[in-house]
């Protein structure tokens, strides 16, 4: 059973004389950005940049070119400014300038292609952390999974790991140890109960 979802992708052509819209393809961009911070353990997402916003309108950047939000990563503070394909070839030179801006006043900004967000399986393995935060997990239940961690070596794959305790969802619990930090999922591949965790650095000290 796979974690992660595979969507065929067609082609659309817009028709002659017909704007695209892009607005679309901003939300997108921001919500897929905003889950991937959420997935991880150290950071979190604050909500939009009001002053970097207004930076990006003054290089004549509209509200549907760039995704930006600002974020935290452990006690420090950033803006990532999310930009879609067309825009990063284009407007390369403004984008450095723009960062360049945004860094004069503090922001801490960073540009990130539209690729890095919507990479593969990435994304669907942060999607399903972030499905999994709203699981509630007795302490019995985390006891349960740490012991199974200590006595496999420090780690084990998520199907050992369900197995190991009684909870009614049992894959959505180690995700939620996952999203916790007390567990840190094995880069690479899609998300299946064969995939491997590991005690995070923080849980083994």
């Amino acid at each position: 059973m796979s974690l992660a979802v595979t969507r065929g992708q067609r082609l659309h052509v817009c028709p002659p004389g017909k704007s695209v819209d892009r607005s679309l393809t901003i939300r997108r961009l921001r919500r897929n950005a905003a889950t991937l911070v959420s997935a991880h353990p150290r950071a979190e997402y604050l909500g939009d940049d009001d002053l970097t916003e207004r930076l990006a309108r003054a290089k004549g950047f509209s509200p549907n070119d760039l995704a930006i939000l600002r974020i935290s990563v452990g006690d420090r503070r950033h803006t990532m400014v999310c930009v879609p394909a067309h825009v990063w070839h284009a407007r390369k030179s403004d984008l450095v300038e723009l960062k360049k801006m945004a860094n004069a006043t503090g922001r801490c900004s960073f540009l990130v292609p539209e690729t890095a967000i919507q990479r593969q399986p990435r994304l669907s393995v942060a999607r399903a952390i972030e499905e999994a935060f709203g699981v509630e997990i007795s302490l019995e239940d985390r006891m349960a999974i740490l012991v199974h961690m200590l006595e496999a070596g420090g780690q084990s794959s998520i199907m050992d790991c369900a197995c190991a305790i009684r909870h009614p969802e049992p894959f959505s619990a180690v995700l939620h140890m996952v999203s916790l930090g007390i567990l840190r999922i094995y880069d690479g591949g899609q998300l299946t109960p064969n995939s491997m965790v590991c005690l995070s650095d923080r849980a083994a000290t």
